[in-house]
């Protein structure tokens, strides 16, 4: 496979025409770019999806050969939560209409390739698509009104002219429409083809026979040792004489390196290949030496190649989803989304984004959330599922503000040791189950850096090699669980409280309106939960068979008749 080459026309004779200008075209109505189209509808931006099928999704109308995805489809988790579901459902795009979930079309584990053709098509009304235009060149040609500088003229297989709204003029040869952002999302279309002598009597994955009674009896060479390729040995091994596997490097299975393109146990869909075959893009998807083209779906999985999920369905969801609100920030002013909260919140919202979040949860590693605290560090702004790589450049790319207060990211990682094609994820003593030696967890587990200040793109290029971010100022490790389950009260929640109490340097727990009113009589300073609840005519009554529980809890009336020191206090305290 192979990323669709664009070819630009630099020089082509004059012809007069007025156009229709779009700010945004989309290239391919697969799941990528319906994906990113559904961000642009909702947001009521001036767009157009080119399609060269009739239909959407087209990939899926052949591939993988043998129909069966190896996208899971688990629809029942125990859990109501859509955003926790959305972490074993690899199917669905991003929609607020809930009758658009890939559970609705197919209840198989491991879905059939036409209930995609299905889903896809559904999800593609309302959406402006222009089927059975194939973009045959693109034309890059200056314009200082434009958003980027120049816009993008693009010309179909028919040479057709599109007439238009503006009032100005371009020198175009067969042009259909000009845009000031162009969004690719056609996919890796183009088969591998590997050349060596005799390569001329192979035949490819994408037109050998399906039909195993084909081999009966033959003796079969299958080159390459990926998804695809035992895909094929499986569907054809009761009728062949011999199959035999050849390829460059040993098998990779993806339950020892987890990393979702690597042979799947089903051995089903086509695998990845060499990273030579992805675009260069910058960390925020945008092409590296063209301004306003970004890259979006499977072909934008160069930037987490052989590490994250940004090649499939449930991991560029949410990286196409990063292209929108950074093009919405640069181009229509909007900021990244946020939710500010006071302070009091923080360690409840981080529990609850690392046990449901999904984005941060698929694209481990590549996409994180990140807490801005507030001028006086008495409230935050929390952002979800951005890219880490813009970290150097936060501000201008989110038009969001760093105080000097500092922020937290989080993030979910591996192991530094953990992944690879040499590690027994199953050898003795692999997993930890210490909270005090949780910065040795092999699992996926949440991790939180704590930065004064945005690091420099030197920085972040000089990180230590497999960290994901630059070294901060603090960081905390939340020890692994087998369940991705991080709710224990000694192991979990209460070494993440003294990790946010260190840096913030304030008292995080939660008091009874009783015990606020004692300690505001008696202490100068007292905690923010206090400042921010009691204070402000809110809090918690305590009620008559709560106050059993009091000396476990360590409130402030067993401080004060007790005398119990501070550091007694916070033992076991939540």
């Amino acid at each position: 496979m192979q990323f669709m080459q664009m070819v630009f026309l630099l020089s082509l004779p004059p012809v007069f025409s007025k156009l229709h200008s779009y700010d945004y075209c989309v290239l391919g109505a697969g799941p990528g770019g319906l994906q990113i189209a559904k961000f642009l509808e909702d947001s009521e931006r001036d767009y157009v999806v080119f399609e060269r099928n009739h239909r959407p999704g087209s990939f899926f109308f052949d591939l993988p050969r043998h129909r069966k995805l190896i996208s899971i489809n688990k629809q029942f988790t125990g859990r109501k939560n859509k955003e926790f579901n959305f972490r074993h459902d690899w199917n669905s795009l991003l929609s607020k209409d809930e009758r658009l979930l890939f559970g609705k079309y197919s209840h198989d584990f491991f879905p059939h390739a036409d209930d995609m053709v299905r889903y896809l098509q559904n999800f593609s009304i309302g959406i402006n698509v222009r089927y059975g235009t194939d973009i045959k060149n693109i034309k890059i040609e200056t314009n200082p009104e434009a958003w980027n500088g120049h816009v993008f003229l693009l010309m179909d297989q028919t040479g057709q002219q599109h007439e238009c709204n503006v009032d100005y003029l371009y020198n175009c040869w067969f042009l259909t429409v000009c845009f000031s952002v162009l969004l690719v999302a056609s996919g890796l279309s183009l088969p591998n083809v590997v050349n060596f002598p005799g390569a001329e009597y192979t035949e490819g994955y994408e037109t050998v026979s399906v039909d195993p009674q084909n081999f009966t009896g033959q003796s079969v060479l299958i080159l390459g040792r990926g998804n695809s390729a035992f895909e094929t040995a499986d569907n054809i091994l009761g009728y062949t004489n011999f199959i035999h596997m050849l390829g460059r490097s040993r098998v990779r299975l993806s339950w020892s390196t987890h990393y979702v393109g690597d042979l799947r146990s089903i051995r089903l869909k086509s695998g990845i290949g060499l990273k030579k075959k992805y675009p260069l893009l910058n960390v925020n998807y945008e092409a590296r030496h063209t301004h306003g083209l970004f890259v979006v779906g499977t072909a934008s999985h160069g930037i987490d190649f052989r590490k994250s999920s940004g090649g499939f369905i449930h991991g560029f969801r949410y990286t196409a989803q990063s292209v929108h609100r950074l093009t919405e920030n640069r181009y229509h002013n909007i900021p990244w989304p946020a939710t500010r909260y006071p302070i009091s919140h923080l360690l409840n919202l981080l529990v609850k984004r690392m046990n449901e979040g999904s984005g941060i949860y698929q694209m481990f590693e590549t996409l994180a959330d990140f807490i801005l605290l507030g001028e006086d560090a008495n409230t935050f702004e929390y952002l979800e599922e951005l890219p880490v790589g813009i970290l150097p450049m936060f501000e201008k790319s989110t038009g969001r503000k760093v105080y000097s207060a500092g922020f937290f990211v989080l993030i979910m990682e591996y192991g530094k040791n953990f992944s690879g094609a040499d590690k027994d994820v199953f050898h003795y003593n692999r997993a930890i189950g210490d909270a005090k030696a949780a910065w040795r967890s092999n699992f996926l587990h949440p991790v939180i850096y704590f930065y004064k200040q945005l690091p420099t793109e030197e920085q972040m290029e000089a990180r230590p090699e497999k960290w994901s971010l630059p070294r901060p100022e603090k960081i905390h490790h939340v020890v692994e669980d087998f369940l991705t389950d991080w709710t224990a009260p000694s192991a979990h929640l209460l070494p993440l409280r003294r990790f946010l109490e260190n840096c913030l340097q304030t008292d995080l727990r939660a008091f009874y309106a009783d015990s606020c009113f004692a300690l505001s009589l008696l202490h100068g300073k007292i905690p923010v939960f206090c400042q921010l609840g009691y204070l402000q005519n809110q809090g918690l009554l305590r009620k008559e068979h709560q106050g059993q529980h009091s000396n476990k809890t360590y409130t402030l009336r067993t401080y004060i008749t007790a005398e119990i020191p501070y550091k007694m206090q916070q033992k076991d305290e939540l």
